[in-house]
């Protein structure tokens, strides 16, 4: 009878705390219910655990790893990493475990995107021709009106002498997408974004050359003015090879880094700045970098697993 006792004692415990079932074992209404009113945060953890199930559990080979998780083991845990008064002091530590091991590498990384664009400005291949739109010249069809083709009219300065051949890009881009977070250096990862004129006549005095539109740049064109085109769009050019006075001269014979590079394309877009960040430091500084949120999101990630594998795997799952 003394054995018997214990057992039952166990067994009415366990009617009476329904979140000790597995996961895979509905709740009723009538449990639910209870288990609410126990403690309301229950239901976002059940909410949780239902997404789970329907959206990402899908077959029963699915299943097989989490068939020994609770709904109580699950909601434990879900408590546990909510549990600010103790995340909190932990955060402020990891933070100042980042500074001391990432804060300097990124005050390196933007002291060498400084020193590079000081120099890609003084080697700009710019500073051998000026290149200025000044004119459209529009083709009209003959026998049923509208406008045939759209030629964009540059003129090209030499500013050290003969030019013999260059080749330049043109995007127009509207002037409401200025407050668009980007970088004035994108256009070195963004070439495709741009309308290619290469002129091989050479000249040694300004001189104005022309280039039909493409089909995209002709609908902005065919409707607008030099005058009024200026007014609303930037016409952003940038010179990738050029031939001054019998030298060759080629964008990428300023050596500039390719990592440098890329992280001009994306400095002032936070998340994806972090990844080429990341590359500067291994190819300059021979360093690893991870941004302060990753190093503090793993150190917590380290600290979950250690406190509950299983749970920790099932909650990433919405990863």
């Amino acid at each position: 009878m003394k054995r018997i006792i214990p057992i039952l004692c166990l067994l009415i415990s366990s009617c009476s705390n329904p979140t000790k079932k597995k996961i895979f074992d509905d709740l009723t209404v009538e449990e639910l219910k209870s288990a609410i009113e126990k403690d309301t945060l229950f239901e976002d953890t059940y909410k949780l655990i239902e997404f789970i199930k329907d959206s990402v559990l899908i077959s029963e080979l699915d299943k097989v790893k989490w068939t020994d998780l609770t709904y109580k083991r699950t909601h434990d845990f879900v408590k546990y990493v909510s549990d600010t008064t103790s995340s909190k002091p932990l955060r402020e530590k990891f933070k100042k475990q980042w500074a001391e091991k990432y804060g300097i590498i990124e005050q390196q990384v933007d002291s060498l995107s400084n020193h590079w664009k000081n120099y890609a400005k003084e080697n700009s291949l710019d500073q051998y021709v000026k290149v200025e739109l000044v004119t459209l010249d529009k083709e009209y069809y003959s026998y049923a009106g509208g406008i045939r083709n759209v030629n964009l009219g540059f003129k090209l300065t030499p500013l050290k002498g003969k030019i013999d051949l260059m080749r330049f890009g043109y995007k127009i881009e509207s002037k409401l997408d200025e407050d668009n977070i980007k970088s004035e250096y994108s256009a070195i990862l963004s070439s495709l974004d741009y309308s290619w004129c290469r002129m091989s006549r050479p000249f040694s005095k300004p001189t104005t050359r022309y280039w039909e539109a493409s089909y995209s740049n002709k609908k902005i064109l065919e409707s607008r003015s030099v005058k009024t085109l200026l007014r609303d769009y930037n016409i952003k050019i940038i010179i990738d090879e050029i031939r001054v006075n019998g030298e060759n001269i080629d964008k990428d014979d300023l050596g500039i880094p390719k990592s440098i590079e890329r992280y001009w394309g994306y400095e002032n877009q936070e998340h994806l700045s972090d990844l080429y960040m990341d590359d500067v430091a291994k190819e300059l500084l021979n360093k690893e970098y991870l941004k302060d949120y990753v190093f503090i999101n793993q150190k917590f990630d380290s600290i979950y697993k250690e406190k509950d594998k299983l749970s920790f795997e099932f909650l990433t799952l919405t990863k």
